[in-house]
């Protein structure tokens, strides 16, 4: 960095010091200086880009061209001096480089019933339905571990650091794109609106583009269609379904309504295909829901049934 460093360096200098130091707790106060000046988050991240090229500097730097400059001297210690001082920066740079490659873990969690958008530094956004938590890498938040709930990815496209989300024991790679991914009891259900989505799991692989889904469970991945403007709409309070079990569809209704809903065996396999609002009031929720999905649904204080 040239010039005069600035009130705003200073700081952002403190703070990368700071996260970097593994006893660092302090990351709401972080987030919040970061969001509170558009200037703050550009001059710590051109710090923490400077610091990344020193510690790759330190790392390709070899210890013993230390010995072969230094002069030879009828006293030793010069020599030893030098090469005392030599590895010492090196041992700074060793822990710099532990600091910057440690896991920084960032939970990002919605109570059932809740929404939330939130904006990643590269520009992809990710909203979260109600009763969900994400993991993030606050070093990488390009790798993103669904553990509960659903989550709408808007994903900047970057060739060189693709978007992995990781759900259950399926891997989703995206190539730039917009999807959606519930984790379910059984597995993980995938959407596609925009671009291009591959899902690993275990020995099978499916590539999903626009206007595929996919259900990932123990059985393999079972590719569906769904409508590409219908990926989104949960956020609208709009749940749609192509043939699927009310199992899941109770899942969903779960979330949004921040209800406990259980399904009898009965009818746990039965499909549903149409259109749930999730924005109707208590009352005639479940009357509403009983006739769309051809159910009896027994409301109590533990929550709701859906019975034959």
């Amino acid at each position: 960095m040239t010039g005069q460093m600035t009130q705003i360096d200073r700081e952002a200098l403190d703070w990368l010091v700071r996260v970097n130091d593994p006893a660092f707790e302090a990351w709401d106060d972080w987030q919040a200086w970061m969001a509170a000046d558009a200037f703050h988050a550009e001059a710590y991240w051109r710090l923490a880009e400077s610091e990344a090229e020193a510690v790759e500097a330190l790392k390709a730097m070899p210890v013993v061209s230390v010995q072969r400059v230094m002069p030879r001297r009828a006293s030793g210690l010069p020599r030893r001096s030098a090469i005392a001082a030599a590895v010492a920066v090196l041992a700074i740079g060793g822990a710099w480089v532990g600091w910057s490659q440690r896991a920084q873990p960032w939970i990002i969690e919605t109570a059932p019933g809740e929404t939330r958008t939130v904006t990643l530094d590269d520009g992809s956004s990710v909203s979260l339905a109600g009763g969900t938590r994400l993991v993030l890498d606050r070093k990488n938040p390009r790798d993103v571990d669904l553990e509960a709930g659903r989550a709408l990815f808007e994903v900047v496209h970057d060739e060189t650091r693709p978007f992995v989300v990781q759900v259950a024991d399926a891997t989703l790679t995206d190539l730039g794109t917009i999807f959606d991914v519930t984790r379910l009891e059984g597995g993980a259900r995938v959407s596609v609106s925009e671009g291009i989505v591959r899902v690993d799991m275990q020995d099978a692989t499916e590539t999903l583009n626009a206007g595929d889904g996919a259900l990932a469970t123990e059985r393999g991945i079972e590719r569906r269609e769904v409508a590409t403007e219908d990926v989104a709409a949960w956020r609208e309070g709009r749940l749609s379904y192509t043939g699927e079990t009310l199992s899941v569809v109770a899942e969903d209704l779960s979330r949004a309504l921040n209800v406990p809903i259980t399904v009898s065996p009965e009818v746990a396999e039965r499909r549903f295909s149409g259109s749930l609002s999730t924005t109707a009031n208590t009352s005639t929720q479940v009357s509403r829901l009983a006739q769309l999905l051809g159910v009896s649904i027994r409301a109590d204080r533990e929550g709701w049934r859906l019975e034959p």
